[in-house]
């Protein structure tokens, strides 16, 4: 979909305003065109009022003073007839051209007449995620492993500086950002930083604070999500702290020493007021206008060089277009955007914004030393990508750029902040809540590193992109899950120097940087001729050839393994990591494996058992963690929002005998809190492994590269013959050394003349989304109506999903639902996994088909599959008696309407008239392929000699609450008789 529109919606009439002008009386000049009120709007309430001149001409950084007065002259006289009409809550903004306020529906309507007004949409509510908080019990001590042999001499956290080659604590490592780069000269916008300005860990050694412009800069009571970005960032490491006291509950000993650092600890920090979320333990909710005047805040008033975004929201259909603007408006002023990808698990749960092509989109890893810790381990493996890791391929056909460590880290906290832990003056930081500061700290570096050696100028927001992804690290996953890969901020800040133009005389660093940072296809079946050009950031020519990679189908090793799950003593200590639920199960892993798949479903109907999985390798080292951000029932709830499955997905996996540890936890990580308490759900859980090889082919022939040059590479990208996504990457190697992998994203369309398709639902963490999977079809021009229809076997309750049918302009049309029953008003006591989506005359252009699973499966399969197929002109609705223009009517003619249910599914069907002269009769239930003769009465209402126009449509409801959609129109007119008499 075009989920952002970036405010190109043409000012055009809109369907609803076609139809009211066909309303009954005699023919007129229609009145001006009324600006679209959209997704609601128009009924008031919270909106945007959205102005045509976005004076895109004037930077919102460099000309901040010209732009935003030119911005205010435009608004000042939408602002006076607001305030005129008992507007309130009036925001003026910047970055977009725009007015929120609280408006009536009867202002909205007089603000569309405004020639200067481009639209008005609803300002969004933004929801932030409560954490989850589950039943805790009395922890276990285990025994003490990993600890730095000196306490003099503190390990250095988070582990992601030495995965990332920032720094590290091992004597003659070469290959440290931080001899290069420390983000100085940088500003560096995040929410919250005024209130955590007197935190120790952001005093510099000089006294100075890290964060500028603090109202108080002694305060330390801001939230555990600001404090996680500001250690990411810009963390002293001057601050010695103990992991006995920091993590109470892991029985490590006293002198277990630790010191917190950022990436670009010489960076400045700004509080950029409304960038971020509200605390995260608040349950609130902020407004889509709140997040825009942040970012106003942040480039016009702190004149700001990056924004970190570590947040985000459901990507729902059509909306937050405002924000994706403002975002884009900062990146043309010359601030890199960076942003997190979600926290909502690897298929297709990209979050807004992230979603948006200008900003830097990140993913998450592991590293996992700090849990290893904290839970026995004396050895680990990095780098796969983390469960929780929001990832798949977004409705607009993107992913993420790349990804960096997420699970987990430590940061400074304060024990009077909120959402951070009272018992402790740290916390365990993870999610992509980290990975996305941490980039936002590697582009600050990347900043310096590129202004120090080209005469101060500071690269573009894009070039600190490019940088980024093409020195990442691949990580052996595929590209929806890792983008380009592993950030490597070592070699970014090497390319940094290298790039042309540079002065730099350090020793050579070989590196690929491509342009476009990923390629996003949308095609047809067949060849698509794409080109990428190569950056040789070397002193001297390399040769680079290329091969494109794809992970192969999925096949089941081993039995599937069915077992009841059980609960220990309660009377007994619950170790850290959390008490056995099932016995553990052990598994072979074959040799040649490029990724090994392992997942376990619960069929608890009632979504309320939190459990999770460990897996650990043949040498046992702990490799994954299942996550579950799920809770069970409370109050009169009948469902959880546990998932009832957990995945997990690991790269080249070591051949022998690993264990699957089946527990009493949800796998988040908060080793700051006793471990879950066990359940009382005594069923059973099934598990099963499955394995992956990477097909390749050659992309390219062997290409030479100038030094310090780009060459156009063309490719020929095959399209695969099933619509729907299909990610894959291009591997590129030069003979100097230098490798890069870039993202292919893509998306066959489903033929213009209709066909089928198909999705495989894989997983779900049961945070804001399941998994949306998204299908693009080219409608003709001339269509009566466009038909979707869809179909998945399992009816079951917690099973659910809502479709979307969206236009080419990125609005949603109509909606439907899985399961259907009574209660929605389908009339089949029997629940059906069957949906249909219906539009009439649609307007010829690209449309977008989602399916998006809500939070939780039935646990009664390991995948499952919703097919669908497209087709047109299946409505099928005869009007008996109508009159067509010209006809003469008098009084009392009675009308007929044949009406036969084609979408598949059973429905209430309903006839409506745009010149309300024709009275209908009750709404009437039809199943599926069936048809009924509806009666109505046509009584003209205009007086003797008036034309009349209109318009009956057939409307039938739809799964979705108070849901409608029209399947057919019949237009119809006549001029009224002169005589009352029949």
């Amino acid at each position: 979909m075009n989920r952002s529109r970036l405010l190109t919606v043409a000012t055009t009439l809109t369907m609803s305003a076609a139809l009211a002008l066909l309303g009954n009386g005699p023919s007129s000049a229609a009145p001006a065109p009324l600006a679209p009120a959209l997704d609601g709007a128009a009924a008031g309430g919270r909106v945007i009022v959205v102005l045509g001149n976005q004076h895109s001409d004037l930077k919102l950084r460099a000309q901040s003073s010209q732009r935003t007065a030119t911005t205010r002259a435009d608004q000042q006289s939408v602002v006076a007839d607001i305030k005129a009409n008992g507007g309130s809550d009036i925001t003026q903004l910047v970055s977009v051209n725009a007015v929120a306020a609280h408006l009536s529906a009867a202002e909205v309507n007089r603000l569309r007449a405004n020639p200067a007004v481009q639209e008005i949409v609803p300002d969004e509510p933004m929801p932030v995620d409560s954490p989850a908080r589950v039943p805790q019990a009395q922890a276990a001590k285990l025994s003490s492993e990993l600890c730095p042999s000196d306490p003099a001499k503190p390990l250095l956290e988070p582990e992601a500086l030495a995965v990332d080659k920032v720094e590290t604590d091992r004597p003659g490592d070469t290959e440290q950002a931080s001899k290069i780069a420390t983000g100085k000269g940088v500003l560096v916008a995040i929410d919250g930083m005024n209130e955590l300005a007197g935190n120790p860990n952001f005093i510099r050694p000089d006294g100075s604070h890290v964060v500028v412009d603090a109202p108080n800069p002694s305060e330390d009571d801001s939230d555990g999500e600001y404090y996680g970005d500001a250690s990411s960032v810009a963390g002293q490491g001057l601050v010695t702290y103990d992991f006995s006291k920091e993590l109470p509950y892991s029985g490590l000993p006293a002198g277990c020493t630790f010191r917190i650092k950022g990436v670009a600890p010489d960076a400045s920090l700004v509080d950029s007021l409304l960038i971020d979320t509200p605390p995260s333990g608040s349950g609130d909710v902020r407004y889509e206008s709140e997040v825009v005047a942040g970012i106003d805040h942040a480039v016009v008033t702190e004149h700001a060089d990056v924004i970190s975004e570590s947040y985000g929201y459901i990507p729902r259909p059509g909306r937050y277009s405002v924000f994706y603007a403002a975002n884009d408006a900062a990146v043309a002023a010359g601030v890199t955007v960076v942003v997190s990808s979600g926290d909502s698990g690897v298929s297709g749960t990209v979050s807004s914004p992230a979603t948006d092509p200008q900003v830097i989109a990140v993913g998450a890893t592991n590293t996992l030393r700090m849990i290893s810790q904290a839970y026995g381990y004396s050895d680990w493996i990095n780098n796969d990508i983390t469960p929780l890791s929001s990832g798949g391929t977004a409705p607009d056909n993107r992913v993420v750029d790349l990804v960096a460590p997420g699970y987990g880290g430590m940061a400074a906290c304060s024990p009077t902040g909120s959402d951070c832990p009272t018992n402790t003056i740290t916390e365990a930081f993870g999610g992509t809540s980290e990975s996305c500061p941490l980039v936002a700290g590697a582009a600050a570096d990347v900043i310096q590193a590129y202004a120090d050696s080209h005469n101060g100028v500071k690269p573009t927001p894009a070039l600190v992109k490019q940088i980024l992804t093409g020195t990442a690290k691949d990580v052996g996953a595929p590209a929806d899950q890792q983008g380009a890969g592993l950030l490597d901020v070592y070699a970014a800040v090497r390319a940094a120097q290298q790039a042309p133009g540079g002065t730099a005389s350090a020793p050579e660093a070989p590196a690929l940087v491509p342009s476009p940072s990923q390629l996003d296809i949308t095609a047809n079946a067949g060849d698509s001729a794409q080109t990428v050009n190569l950056f040789n950031a070397s002193s001297t020519p390399t040769t680079v050839t290329g091969k494109y990679r794809e992970l192969g189908a999925a096949k089941q090793f081993g039995s599937t393994v069915t077992e009841p799950v059980s609960a220990p003593d309660p009377s007994l200590p619950v170790p850290a990591y959390g008490a056995t639920a099932a016995t553990p199960i052990t598994f072979t892993v074959p040799a040649g494996l490029d990724r090994m798949s392992a997942d376990m479903i619960t069929p608890d109907p009632t979504n309320g058992t939190i459990l999770s999985f460990t897996l650990v390798d043949p040498k046992g080292r702990l490799s994954q963690i299942s996550y579950d951000y799920g809770t069970p029932p409370s109050g009169s709830a009948k469902f959880g929002s546990v998932p009832n499955i957990q995945h997990v997905e690991v790269a080249a996996p070591t051949p022998g005998t690993w264990t699957a540890k089946i527990l009493w936890a949800n796998g988040r990580a908060h080793l700051q809190s006793p471990p879950n308490v066990p359940g009382s759900y005594r069923g059973t859980i099934s598990f099963r492994t499955t394995g992956q090889h990477y097909v390749t082919k050659d992309a390219t022939g062997p290409v030479t590269i100038p030094a310090h040059a780009g060459v156009d590479v063309p490719l020929t990208v095959s399209m695969p013959a099933a619509p729907g996504d299909h990610p894959e990457s291009v591997q590129f190697v030069a003979s100097n050394g230098a490798r890069t992998s870039l993202p292919v994203q893509r998306r066959t369309l489903i033929p213009a003349a209709g066909g089928k398709f198909a999705t495989t639902i894989t997983s779900t963490v049961g945070r804001e989304v399941g998994q949306i999977s998204t299908f693009n079809v080219d409608v003709p021009a001339g269509k009566k109506d466009l038909d979707v229809t869809f179909h998945t076997a399992d009816a079951s309750a917690d099973n659910g999903f809502t479709y979307y049918l969206i236009d080419p302009d990125g609005k949603v049309v109509t909606t439907d639902a899985t399961p259907t029953t009574t209660v929605q008003g389908i009339g089949s006591d029997k629940p059906v996994a069957d949906a249909s989506l219906v539009t009439v005359n649609p307007k010829p252009g690209r449309w977008e088909i989602d399916v998006m699973l809500k939070l939780t499966v039935s646990g009664k399969e390991f995948t499952q599959q919703v097919t669908g197929t497209v087709g047109y002109d299946r409505s099928d609705a005869v009007a008996y008696n109508l009159p067509a223009a010209g006809t003469t009517v008098k009084s009392g003619r009675t009308l007929y309407f044949r009406v036969t249910n084609t979408t598949g599914v059973g429905r209430t069907f309903r006839l409506t008239s745009t010149a309300n002269d024709i009275t209908f009769g009750a709404p009437t239930y039809l199943a599926a392929g069936t048809s009924a003769l509806f009666t109505a009465t046509l009584t003209p209402t205009a007086a003797p000699g008036a034309a009349v126009s209109g318009v009956v449509s057939v409307l039938s409801n739809t799964s979705v609450s108070n849901g409608a959609q029209t399947i057919a129109t019949l237009p119809y007119g006549y001029t009224v008789g002169t005589s009352v008499n029949p």
